[in-house]
């Protein structure tokens, strides 16, 4: 939405951005560059690729400085976001009261969320519901005014999420899908992009959060698309078997532990269609990551909010779904620095 935010809502949020920015714009450039001078031929395993990394940057303040600020404004963004909504409180509860949209969002107070779930994500406070407002605070505080600018773990200063989500989108085989599937639907800036490349298509997003489906449907109901939105987990979806040509997800699987992650593929495999795709967009597993660039991710699982972080980066996701029964698995990054990296698939015919 466009949110009347007051000058020093602004003002705060910007702040935020702009150091962002700094830290990873400036500051981790400059880090990097040293650690490479230091170790031209780093290690290739993660725990020796900490120790190298922690070590040899021990004293250099630009790395301190990155790793200092990094962590203050993703605690920040929550402390300042917060306040800044409630000011406009009025006008966001307006553009959340949707009483006539194309499409239809359904809710489930009594579902139960995955013990995972539970733990929240990126530092959030009370985690995805812990604030009635919280998609437009996560959305159009935090993203348009510190992420978008700033950059945040995969995503490099000055690089734009919602591209990255259309890179995705196109990763899919084919342009004529009757019914796509989104689970881990977020705030919908993904089913943009699935609209966007699939107009004909009708989109279902699965989501656990109230707040963000919220915040999807207004989105849809602003723009006059014809979304279904459903309150559940993505491993149980309650949708029929073989219902839908394509599942497309797109950063789900580095917030869920392995074995939800197992889980909720096995239910893509089974909402799918016999010849129906899947296709994944994620951060680069640590092996496709240059050294000093797979610390700086890994440093996010115990100080930016990403407990799965490093067990979903070192999962052999082409392995699984294999496993699981799909075929024409393929894996591959398509944009800089290999983000968003992919993995491709289809449900065979007969199974």
């Amino acid at each position: 939405m466009d949110v009347p935010i007051r000058h020093r809502g602004r003002a705060g949020m910007e702040f935020l951005g702009s150091l962002q920015g700094y830290a990873g714009g400036v500051l981790q450039k400059q880090a990097a560059a040293a650690y490479a001078a230091a170790v031209p031929e780093p290690p290739t395993k993660l725990r020796e690729r900490r120790d190298s990394v922690t070590r040899t940057l021990a004293d250099n303040s630009a790395w301190r400085f990155d790793r200092l600020f990094t962590r203050y404004v993703a605690e920040e963004i929550y402390v300042r976001a917060i306040p800044a909504a409630e000011e406009v409180r009025p006008s966001i509860e307006e553009w959340l009261d949707v009483s006539e949209a194309p499409g239809s969002l359904t809710l489930n107070p009594g579902v139960k969320p995955p013990s995972y779930w539970e733990n929240g994500f990126h530092l959030t406070p009370g985690g995805w519901d812990g604030h009635d407002l919280m998609g437009v605070i996560t959305q159009d505080f935090g993203y348009q005014y510190v992420l978008k600018p700033g950059g945040v773990g995969a995503v490099r200063t000055g690089q734009d999420l919602n591209d990255q989500r259309t890179l995705l989108a196109m990763e899919a085989p084919r342009r004529d899908y009757r019914r796509v599937l989104e689970p881990g639907l977020g705030t919908g800036r993904f089913a943009l992009s699935l609209s966007k490349v699939f107009p004909d298509a009708r989109i279902t997003g699965v989501e656990l959060s109230t707040q963000m489906l919220r915040y999807a449907h207004a989105t849809a109901a602003e723009r006059g698309l014809d979304w279904e939105l459903i309150q559940a987990a993505a491993e149980d979806t309650g949708l029929p078997d073989a219902s839908v040509d394509l599942v497309a997800a797109y950063i789900l699987f580095h917030e869920t532990p392995p074995k939800a992650t197992e889980a909720i593929l096995r239910e893509m495999f089974r909402v799918l269609e016999p010849g129906g795709d899947l296709v994944i967009g994620d951060v680069a597993p640590y092996e496709h990551q240059e050294a000093f660039r797979a610390v700086v991710l890994d440093w996010e699982t115990e100080n930016r909010g990403e407990p799965y972080w490093r067990s979903a980066l070192q999962l052999d996701v082409p392995g699984l779904l294999k496993e699981i029964g799909f075929t024409d698995v393929q894996a591959y990054g398509v944009g800089p620095g290999n983000y968003p990296w992919v993995n491709r698939a289809r449900k065979p015919e007969q199974t």
